[in-house]
């Protein structure tokens, strides 16, 4: 019979072998973790709270930065003039300034209905053009995914915002700068370009224009 005192010496180094691969199967779990790619990483100040509060000319901005990201500079994006934007709000040209695709940006409370859809692809046929987008903090009805499939791209707030935090942190940080300088919750004059006021008549609250009355443009107050 081997003797305890014979097996001390074996017992420590197997103790140490043990340990010493535990340590090692720690330091490479820990490299693992930090050499993760840094789009799949989330980032906490991106949420629908967020999304639904912005006014509807700032949801433009993020729709167009948004786009610039995500197609990686496939096409260059601009937000279109304040006033009539003959259905749309985002142009997208090639490298020679030519048109080759429109967007549109609802931030809504309620769910989009075919009628918007149907809008901007009578747009797009108008122009001949092929590429679409329909963006909304909401969501859309199933007549308008139906009528929208192999026409144009749908992206609903929670879609967007997933798609946010696969970004990278700098893009992530840089598109909530775009979203949050500023006055970034109270609505712009869709003719004026000026910050509206909220209004009271006959105990109802709404959105008017500050350049009133040369301007008696008013806006609903959207619904939390």
């Amino acid at each position: 019979m081997i003797s305890v005192e014979l097996l001390k010496p074996l017992v420590i180094v197997m103790v140490g072998l043990l340990s010493a691969s535990v340590f090692l199967l720690w330091l490479k779990a820990r490299k693992n973790k930090k050499s993760e790619p840094a789009k799949t990483r989330k980032n906490s100040k991106w949420s629908m709270e967020l999304l639904m509060s912005l006014e509807w000319k700032r949801y433009e901005e993020i729709c167009k930065a948004f786009l610039t990201m995500t197609e990686k500079g496939r096409f260059n994006v601009d937000v279109t003039n304040t006033g009539a934007d003959g259905g749309i709000d985002l142009k997208l040209t090639n490298k020679k300034d030519k048109l080759v695709g429109v967007g549109q940006c609802k931030a809504w409370s309620g769910m989009v209905g075919v009628a918007p859809i149907r809008e901007l692809y009578g747009v797009m046929a108008s122009e001949q053009i092929k590429i679409g987008y329909f963006f909304t903090t909401s969501s859309f009805s199933a007549d308008a995914i139906q009528f929208a499939k192999d026409k144009i791209t749908l992206i609903t707030g929670r879609e967007q915002i997933k798609t946010i935090e696969s970004l990278t942190s700098e893009q992530q940080n840089d598109l909530y700068r775009i979203a949050t300088a500023g006055d970034y919750t109270t609505p712009t004059c869709p003719n004026c370009d000026k910050k509206m006021i909220r209004r009271q008549s006959n105990e109802k609250a709404f959105w008017g224009c500050s350049n009133y009355p040369r301007c008696k443009n008013i806006l609903q107050i959207r619904k939390s």
